[in-house]
């Protein structure tokens, strides 16, 4: 299991696009470092088999859709722990399905998450999922709130924290250079407007973002980088005891 070094990731997701989006939103992070890629978890065993370096992970990223339904999925996830020894199965799902997440939780798995309520915050997910409770979603807490009293106890995902300051215009800029990567002459022909006032809305962004966390990052972090962390990061967390319904606040 996680030792709070960095975060070896195997990704299982079906759509190659959206496996591409999440390798790349957890390259941007330091703690989290995607070691393979598959369509499925018989290609993640597959490439384990071919390469001994993915006999120790630390999570797996796994596309809930590869499963036909909650029994189905339990059954994915125990096969996927059984391969690998402390790994963190860590479930991504496109609509919210109670009993899956209760199977999952039962299974062994350390999280079942909402893709667009994880978003661009993956990678603080994936390490919060690892030193949490189970780890649900909002959206997933309030779905299994009318469950079972005796579920044990489940963490809830912090969103990601907002920044009032940050205009919608000073946003489309950071979301341009700073999530897709792209260079400020392209970004300014995507918002209309000139390189050089690209060049000062992400100026802005970097300093409202800076002026917002007081965080210490690795002196070799480029703006860039600092700036994906900050405007990634997850607000302050909070727990559901056993005790309490799903969704409360300790």
């Amino acid at each position: 299991m996680f030792n709070g070094d960095t975060i070896r990731i195997f990704v299982i997701e079906r759509d190659i696009f959206a496996r591409q989006a999440m390798v790349s939103y957890l390259s941007w992070d330091r703690r989290t470092r995607v070691v393979g890629t598959a369509s499925s978890p018989h290609g993640m065993f597959a490439d384990k088999h071919r390469d001994a370096a993915l006999t120790r992970l630390d999570a797996v990223l796994l596309d809930t859709s590869l499963a036909s339904g909650a029994d189905a999925l339990a059954g994915l996830i125990r096969l996927i722990m059984n391969q690998f020894n402390d790994v963190g199965v860590v479930c991504l799902a496109h609509q919210v399905d109670a009993e899956e997440a209760l199977a999952a939780k039962a299974a062994g798995a350390r999280a079942y998450l909402m893709r667009e309520e994880v978003g661009l915050g993956l990678a603080s997910a994936v390490k919060y999922a690892l030193t949490h409770p189970f780890t649900v979603t909002g959206e997933v807490a309030r779905c299994i709130a009318g469950g079972s009293s005796h579920i044990g106890p489940i963490a809830v995902l912090p969103e990601r924290r907002s920044f009032p300051r940050l205009t919608d215009r000073v946003e489309q800029a950071l979301w341009l250079c700073v999530v897709e990567g792209l260079p400020a002459s392209i970004a300014a022909e995507e918002m209309g407007v000139s390189v050089s006032t690209v060049r000062s809305y992400i100026k802005e962004g970097y300093r409202i973002l800076e002026a917002e966390d007081d965080t210490i990052y690795p002196m070799d972090a480029s703006p860039a980088e600092r700036a994906f962390l900050r405007y990634t990061m997850l607000d302050q967390p909070y727990y559901v005891k056993p005790a309490d319904p799903v969704g409360s606040a300790a």
